[in-house]
């Protein structure tokens, strides 16, 4: 099973530098990559019950650095 996610930001090259060190130590299977302004997040599970996870685990991980990058600018 397979998930795309997209987020486009201003940030997208301060949040890929953040996430591309997690990509070692994921469950799952997951890339991440820049193209412009997006930040895409490629992720690979072998059940639907795993890939939510790693989903939700991406999200919150966005989102925290997202919200660390608000405090810090």
């Amino acid at each position: 099973m397979k998930a795309y996610i997209e987020i486009e930001t201003d940030n997208a090259e301060d949040l890929y530098r953040a996430l591309k060190v997690e990509e070692r130590n994921a469950i799952s299977h997951a890339k991440v990559y820049l193209s412009g302004k997006k930040l895409i997040i490629s992720i690979e599970a072998e059940d639907i019950s795993d890939l939510r996870a790693a989903v939700n685990s991406w999200l919150r991980l966005v989102k925290m650095c997202e919200e660390i990058s608000g405090v810090i600018m």
